[in-house]
């Protein structure tokens, strides 16, 4: 008892630490997202804009004119489905029709043979774009973006000839479900501050999937997106791969959005399941995350020490730490103000995000977008029904 009580204490101060530091971090990158965006050259770079689809969300439609509405003079738009059947084909055809001067192009099919079936998708729009392109940007179909994205995010790729990738971080609005404040949740409260922490200690040698811009010719290095063909985390071994030919991979200054679509308790849990085993294969040095697992250790900690009155003052000062940090996350970093009534949640959903942390442990099978897949060495998958 007497060293579990020691552990938990250990576990407290380290989170406080997290707390603290990154909230300092990501203030830090609230005044660069908040800056202009750098010039772009005379002859802006030709980029080709690559959305990958997959089934037909209320939201889709709305989602995808955020990138036809951009301030950027050289883009090409390939929205890509794997057959005609995919309802998801509704939303491009649609705005056909609503921007009429757009360059965009409807690509249907995908490279067979490939597990990950975005990057099937991927690798037919990558060949379908303009041979003058010089850099292609990849996202998400839940991603919505601002007017400058675009000009942001190819001012900084192109500002030097070293970099090979500029990716951006992303902030979730949540819907009226619990899965999707949840969801929302965990990426403003954990996910950013982390990627923003690391990016501030470390060199960036992975890429984050919501959007990724990278250059041709770091592109062609890796022998385009064949290689991604059977792995789950396709951005984060596209970031890696690049970074291993000697380009840099950087955090842009441009914020994207998602609207989570979890509508229940287990849609969340499934979607965060799948993402811990993942990182566990892919990073197996994030399984030291669980010490930032504040409000795990301080609840550890007032048992093991019989509710003492310094134990309950330890979680209180770890709470008013998290709560603190989660609001200028939220209100600052963010700008998700009308997320700050969901606050109260935070502690419950660390404890649950602590509970899948231990249950990925557990397995190695994964769902996404309906199918089970097995997740082997090396970061590949293997579809198991």
């Amino acid at each position: 008892m007497e060293f579990l009580r020691l552990i938990a204490a250990v576990g407290v101060a380290a989170a406080i630490v997290y707390y603290v530091t990154a909230t300092a971090v990501a203030l830090r990158f609230a005044r660069r997202r908040n800056a202009p965006p750098g010039p772009l050259p005379p002859n802006p770079p030709a980029i080709a804009v690559l959305k990958p689809l997959h089934g037909l969300s209320p939201t889709l439609a709305d989602n995808l004119a955020s990138y036809l509405k951009l301030d950027y003079p050289r883009a090409q738009y390939l929205f890509g489905v794997a057959n005609r059947e995919d309802r998801a084909l509704e939303a491009p055809l649609a705005l056909k029709t609503r921007f009429p001067g757009a360059n965009l192009e409807i690509v249907v099919g995908e490279e067979p043979g490939c597990s990950n079936r975005k990057v099937g998708k991927l690798i037919r729009m990558a060949e379908r774009a303009s041979p003058a392109t010089e850099a292609f940007a990849l996202s998400d179909a839940d991603i919505v973006v601002e007017p400058d994205h675009l000009s942001r995010v190819a001012s900084e790729l192109f500002e030097r000839d070293d970099t090979g990738i500029v990716t951006c971080l992303y902030r979730g609005r949540p819907g009226d479900s619990l899965g999707s404040k949840l969801e929302a949740l965990f990426v403003n409260t954990d996910f950013a501050p982390m990627v923003l922490l690391s990016e501030a200690i470390e060199p960036m040698r992975h890429a984050l999937g919501a959007t990724v811009a990278v250059k041709r010719k770091a592109l062609d290095a890796i022998g385009g997106f064949r290689p991604l063909g059977n792995l789950l985390a396709d951005d984060f071994y596209l970031g890696r791969m690049v970074a291993d030919k000697g380009f840099g991979v950087r955090l842009s200054s441009s914020l994207v959005t998602i609207a989570p679509e979890e509508g229940n308790f287990a849609q969340f849990w499934n979607h965060q399941l799948r993402w811990a085993r993942t990182y566990r294969t892919v990073r197996p040095a994030s399984l030291a995350t669980l010490i930032i697992h504040g409000p795990f250790w301080a609840l550890l900690l007032v048992l093991t020490s019989a509710f003492s009155t310094a134990s309950l003052g330890a979680m209180a000062a770890l709470l008013l730490a998290r709560y603190a940090m989660a609001a200028i996350m939220i209100d600052k970093v963010l700008d998700l103000p009308a997320s700050l009534g969901d606050l109260w949640i935070v502690p419950a959903k660390d404890l649950v995000m602590t509970g899948i942390y231990f249950a990925s442990l557990a397995g190695n099978t994964v769902q996404w977008g309906g199918r089970r897949f097995k997740l082997l060495a090396g970061g590949a998958m293997r579809e198991l029904d």
